[in-house]
Parts: structure tokens; C-alpha cells; sequence
């Protein structure tokens, strides 16, 4: 490690970078927390009860949790899936898909998107790692632990990359400037300074829903309200099913027996004695000609079920996610209806992966700018998803046989098919071997190496 000494304008300028990004991250990281704990299924239960209370019914606070949030979440995480990156230049396309993989990155991209449907951003870092065999290391970023500053009146272009993590052994700051990083270790009161080989801020933002002059817009925005609505509901039902879910029986008119107790301070109590034994198999007998007998009904469940699910109907109008995909109910459900139920997801999902893409595909620049790849200025790129869509084999095939009539390029068949550059690439090479192993290509190579082309025959001899 090179260190290098700074001076006073240089340390100055770090210090208000950092502060900076230290003061925005705290304020990410304590939403960022928020959002995480409703995914997670952590967050507090509200109960309509005092502190006493919420003692004694500890359980019922921890059996009331229903995690919805999770539901919605994925609903839209499991249709955001890369499967390539589109270049003018195609071996560039290859190059980047290659780094891509050699950084686990078509694993570690769901993480990253999971955690930015989640809290409204997440983070990749790009940097030079000599150590790798591309040349070149991506990981995802946690929320909680790094953030980004951008120009002032620019909401692209970022001056500065900021991650702050460790705990026990105390904390350790990076700060990410194009030309230098610096790094605050926990016991040393002056950073280390060293220059930033990427020559560029490497650590890149994943953004679902950005908001204009606002924080990024979580997934789970609309739904905090309602899935605390349906805990305290759980939480009211479960206390009612203690306490009035069965019948209770009533009686007026009857002496009660009485007994002494001495407890062990010698101190007398006197306590009524239970004067009836319940069951199917006894029967209520009493002499006194005023007593009477009764019961109170149990309590009927009935409308919490009906809150509950309404609740979950209006979550899922809010959110576009699908009904049967939060209550499970599919009854001779057809193709067409289901598409139509899925219809406000897949648009939902679309707009979720425009946005990721983008940066997806800054993230992808970015490396190939640090390997001194010229793609790395083709602002063209995009990011290719798998599709967004449900549909059976048999639907997608009779779609792209219709569309090959109208002359679509077998190419474009294939990618609508939804197969990677590298399986179309693999596709062609595989026809190209058949083709070239065919009768017709057999005899034409043994036309060329015996005639001259002026003379050769234009077809196969008949049988």
C-alpha cells in the first residue's frame, strides 16, 4: 500500500466529503433499516394495549405476524433476471457477460436487486483486483453501509462513493473520489490517501424507483400501513380465540363452598371451591330452588378472517401484485385470466428493470473502462432480461412460428425465445457444424476439389 501525504486543502476537502456522505448515510441506513425489517417479518407488532398488557400477551405478539411484505417484494425480485448485455460490438457483449460471471455476478445481481426493491437503493463496487482473473472485481453493496453523492444539480454524475462498516473492532470509513481514495481506519486519526486506479467513482447505485427531488421510492411504500393493519388484527383474533372461542357456563343462585389455606407465613385465605365438574359425561345438579343455569356463547372469528382479507385485497390492488399470489387461491384458473391478473405486474416489472438497468449498465462500463476496453464509451448498451412474462412452452413456440412466417431472422426467434447471446452464439456454431456435415455440403466440397467452378454442376445428380 502506497501512502500518500496529503496537504492541508486536500485533507479539508476529504474531511467535507466525508462528513457529507456520513451525515446521508446515516439517514439512508435508519430507512434502509426500516423497509428491511417489514421484509424481514422483524418489525413490531401493534397492539391496541398497554405496556402491562403487551407482557402478558407476549406470545400473541410473536404468533402475529404475517409477512406479506416478503410476498410482494418477490413477487417482483423473481422476474428481474440478467441474462446478458447487448453491445454494438459483439465480442464486447461476450467480454462483459465473462466478467460478469467470473464475479459471480449472475448470482450476486438478485442480492443486490432484492435489497434495492426492498429499501429504494442498493449499491455495486467496481474496482481494479489484480488478483482476479479478469482483472477486475464486482460486489454488491449493502444500503446500510455505503452511499453516493452526486454533483450538485446533476443526478448522474457522482462525485464521490462513501462505505462505512465493522463494529466490534471499531469502524472503518472509505471514501471513493475519481482520483484518490481514502480510508479512515478505526484506531488512526489521519486517513490513508492513496490514488484511485479506476480513475473513476466505482461504486454504482441500483435504483428502482428514483424520485426527483425526493429519496428513492421502496417497494414496500404502499404497504407498511396495511400489513400493520392485518398484524393487529391476527393479534385482536388471537386473543379472542383465548378467551371467547369456547363456551362459558354460568350459574346463579348456587352456595359456594368455602375453604381455609394456610400459607407457608401462617397467614390464613379463604378460597370458594369449585362446585361443578364439567364434561359431556356429567350432569348439573343443585338443591336450591333459585338456582339457575346458563351459558355465553363463544365468540365467532368470522370478522377478523373478513378484515384480514380484505386487507390483503386491497394490498394487493395497491401494490399490482397478482391475488392468487398472496391468498393461493386458483380455482380453473385459464391461461388468459391469468395473464390478465399478471398484467399490472409485468408492467410494474418492466419499469422496475428499466431503472436497474441503467445501472446495471454503468456498472458494466465501468469495468470494461478499468481493462481499457473501448466499449466501455457505447452508450448503447443494454442489459438483456429474461422475459418478464408467463407463458407455457406452447403459447411462446406457436408465437415465434407465426412470427417466422412474416420473415423474422432466425436470430431474433431465438433471443425472443429468451436464450443468452452466448447460447445464440453456441446455437449458430452447432448449425453451422450441421450444415456444413449435410449431403448437399459433402458434395458440393467434393465438386470444388475435383472441378473447376466453370464446370461444376449446379445441383445434386438425380437418384
Amino acid at each position: 500500500m502506497t501512502v500518500m501525504t496529503s496537504g492541508g486543502d486536500l485533507l479539508a476537502e476529504l474531511n467535507a466529503y466525508r462528513q457529507a456522505a456520513a451525515q446521508q448515510l446515516d439517514e439512508q441506513a435508519w430507512r434502509a433499516q426500516t423497509f428491511q425489517l417489514y421484509y424481514d417479518g422483524e418489525q413490531d407488532v401493534p397492539a391496541l394495549m398497554d405496556t402491562e398488557e403487551r407482557r402478558v400477551f407476549r406470545r400473541f405478539l410473536r404468533e402475529s405476524g404475517a409477512n406479506w411484505c416478503e410476498l410482494v417484494v418477490n413477487a417482483v425480485a423473481e422476474r428481474l433476471q440478467v441474462t446478458g448485455f447487448r453491445f454494438n460490438d459483439a465480442g464486447a457483449s461476450d467480454r462483459a457477460w465473462a466478467v460478469w460471471q467470473a464475479n459471480a455476478m449472475d448470482a450476486d445481481a438478485e442480492l443486490a436487486q432484492t435489497d434495492a426493491l426492498v429499501t429504494g437503493q442498493s449499491f455495486v463496487l467496481v474496482q481494479p483486483d489484480d488478483a482476479s482473473a479478469v482483472g477486475v472485481s464486482i460486489t454488491p453493496e449493502s444500503p446500510l453501509e455505503a452511499t453516493v453523492l452526486y454533483e450538485p444539480g446533476d443526478r448522474r454524475r457522482r462525485v464521490a462513493g462513501y462505505k462505512r462498516y465493522g463494529e466490534f473492532d471499531g469502524v472503518t470509513e472509505v471514501l471513493i473520489l475519481p482520483d484518490v481514495i481514502a480510508t479512515w481506519y478505526p484506531s488512526e486519526a489521519m486517513p490513508v490517501v492513496e490514488a484511485n486506479p479506476a480513475g473513476t467513482v466505482g461504486l454504482v447505485p441500483l435504483v428502482p424507483q428514483p424520485r426527483l427531488g425526493r429519496s428513492p421510492r421502496s417497494e414496500l411504500t404502499p404497504a407498511l400501513s396495511i400489513q400493520d393493519r392485518i398484524n393487529t388484527t391476527i393479534f385482536n383474533r388471537l386473543v379472542s380465540a383465548d378467551y371467547g372461542a369456547f363456551r362459558q357456563i354460568w350459574a346463579t343462585g348456587v352456595r359456594m363452598a368455602r375453604k381455609v389455606i394456610v400459607e407457608p407465613n401462617g397467614e390464613e385465605t379463604v378460597k370458594a371451591v369449585k362446585p361443578f365438574e364439567l364434561g359431556v359425561n356429567r350432569l348439573l345438579v343443585n338443591e336450591s330452588p333459585d338456582a339457575r343455569f346458563g351459558h355465553i356463547p363463544e365468540s365467532s372469528l368470522r370478522g377478523y378472517l373478513d378484515a384480514v382479507e380484505q386487507d390483503v385485497n386491497q394490498l394487493a390492488a395497491i401494490t399490482q401484485t397478482p391475488p392468487h399470489y398472496l391468498l393461493g387461491a386458483m380455482v380453473n384458473l385459464s391461461a388468459d385470466a391469468i395473464k390478465a391478473a399478471e398484467t399490472g405486474l409485468v408492467a410494474k416489472v418492466r419499469r422496475r428493470a428499466l431503472h436497474i438497468g441503467e445501472g446495471h449498465e454503468e456498472v458494466m462500463r465501468t469495468a470494461l473502462g478499468i481493462l481499457g476496453d473501448p466499449s466501455a464509451a457505447d452508450t448503447s448498451a443494454e442489459v438483456i432480461w429474461a422475459d418478464f412474462e408467463t407463458r407455457s412452452e406452447g403459447q411462446r413456440v406457436d408465437a415465434l412460428v407465426k412470427m417466422a412466417t412474416l420473415g423474422v431472422p432466425t436470430q431474433v426467434l431465438w433471443e425472443r425465445w429468451g436464450a443468452s447471446p452466448q447460447e445464440v452464439e453456441r446455437w449458430q456454431a452447432m448449425g453451422a457444424a450441421e450444415a456444413a456435415a449435410s449431403p448437399e455440403a459433402a458434395y458440393t466440397r467434393l465438386l470444388a476439389a475435383a472441378f473447376p467452378p466453370a464446370a461444376q454442376p449446379a445441383a445434386l445428380p438425380p437418384e
